[in-house]
């Protein structure tokens, strides 16, 4: 393709791109070629030195990262012929001629992905085919975490690769809603409809989703991209923890300079697997990853514990004890004793055995409900304390007789199968106190309460 005359004003190019016939949206009022015609950054003759120094366009636009990434597109880089879906969770308005679906849409009721033909049914109705070249937006403006980060698109961007959508025909947008108004850009309060199509589904990439025997087994560099907080309370074993945050800077994606030394203790010769509670908040991570040219593929942590072994362990009621019992006022040394109950290996298991595990997972940051060994394919006895002791804590919740807590004990392992802790009871009142034991293996807790009994005369 011979060089174009007006690569030093790429608006100008986006202005040629425009055919005769006026440009139709949804939203009433004028139409967007007008717009564009009207503003100084798409049209050259318009453009005055004052204009060039003191315009709010003018300022965004130096201001705006320098990107080298065909992944990007910047919002003067997006062509009439382009569609724009825009993904958000919560949006009041949206770029002019952009289509939505919320990103939400594509998972069902259990925070699961739905299946590849209803996905490609919902991009087919919202008028996308797989010759489109889509320009991605959006985020969840009611998700507390998200920072105004574009979760939501970075989310569907690895979503439509892992359905087949070619490359090259699909971009992010460098900037949001704000950006685009900033540039002089027409907005509208609705999204537009385009005439329902069907989405063909070319290949599916699998390697673009790892599994959990992939995880396990393959020979991976493994990122935690959730906050610091959640890494430290359980991780994938070897996990690097890179937070989604770091990747971003006022809403979007920093700088390849500076990701390079985020990213400064992966190296490129090895796959890297990034999870963090579900696909949408990995996808920062991954898209990240992969604009630096890293072998990147996503993972989540709710299916890391859908696969462990089922919680099945137990107290041992002879051995737990509390040394004095009963005791005055003063130190009391607690033993937790736990143990594998003898019907472990048992197939038939009940309703009656299984623990009930809360954890934090999903898109919009609400709590799921995980039925430890009911979900887990094996039929793995359960977890050891010996070899699961560096992601195990217990510790013993002290409450008086009005079940008021009193005290908080963590437990220190003695033995591979004893925890042992010392409260303080020096200003215990006398009376009985009860003892529960909250244990936890990889985020999964679970509580034994009223364990013990401990008398202060």
């Amino acid at each position: 393709m011979c060089k174009p005359d007006y690569e030093e004003y790429p608006h100008e190019g986006f202005l040629k791109s425009l055919g005769p016939e006026e440009e139709k949206t949804s939203a009433p009022v004028v139409s967007a070629k007008t717009e564009r015609l009207k503003n100084p950054l798409f049209n050259k003759s318009l453009q005055t030195s004052e204009t060039k120094s003191s315009t709010p366009s003018a300022q965004t636009t130096e201001s705006a990262p320098v990107r080298s990434s065909s992944m990007l597109v910047p919002v003067t880089g997006v062509a009439r012929s382009d569609v724009v879906l825009d993904v958000s969770n919560g949006a009041s308005e949206y770029i002019d001629g952009a289509v939505h679906i919320n990103y939400m849409e594509f998972y069902n009721e259990n925070k699961e992905l739905k299946s590849v033909d209803e996905i490609a049914a919902l991009l087919g109705n919202a008028g996308i085919s797989p010759s489109d070249r889509v320009v991605l937006t959006g985020t969840d403006y009611n998700c507390p975490t998200c920072l105004g980060g574009p979760f939501g698109a970075t989310f569907v961007y690895w979503l439509m690769l892992y359905m087949g959508h070619d490359e090259s025909r699909l971009k992010l947008l460098d900037g949001d809603t704000e950006d685009w108004k900033a540039a002089g850009l027409p907005v509208q309060s609705t999204p537009s409809v385009r005439p329902a199509t069907t989405y063909t589904v070319q290949r599916i990439r699998s390697e673009l989703l790892a599994t959990n025997d992939y995880v396990k087994n393959a020979d991976v560099q493994i990122v935690d991209s959730r906050t610091f907080d959640a890494f430290g309370q359980g991780a994938i074993p070897g996990a690097l923890n890179i937070p989604y945050d770091m990747v971003t800077e006022n809403g979007r994606l920093k700088n390849e300079s500076v990701l390079e030394s985020v990213f400064a203790g992966l190296t490129k010769d090895k796959p890297v697997v990034v999870y963090a509670n579900t696909e949408f908040k990995a996808s920062m991570v991954w898209f990240a990853l992969k604009m630096m040219g890293y072998d990147a593929r996503i993972y989540t942590w709710n299916d890391w514990l859908k696969n462990l072994p089922a919680f099945r362990m137990q107290l041992n009621s002879t051995l737990t004890r509390a040394e004095p019992n009963p005791a005055t006022p003063g130190p009391v040394k607690i033993h937790a004793v736990f143990e594998v109950p003898e019907d472990a290996n048992k197939t038939n298991r009940t309703d009656e055995n299984l623990t009930t595990l809360s954890v934090m997972g999903c898109a919009t940051c609400e709590p799921i409900t995980v039925w430890a060994g009911s979900l887990t394919k094996s039929k793995n006895p359960g977890l050891s304390l010996g070899s699961s002791t560096q992601y195990f804590t217990c510790t013993a919740k002290i409450r008086d007789s009005e079940g008021n807590e009193v005290a908080s004990v963590p437990m220190e392992r003695v033995s591979d199968d004893e925890y042992v802790g010392t409260w303080d009871a020096t200003g215990a009142s006398p009376g009985s106190y009860h003892v529960s034991f909250v244990v936890t293996v990889y985020s999964l807790s679970k509580e034994f309460e009223d364990a013990l009994t401990i008398v202060i005369q």
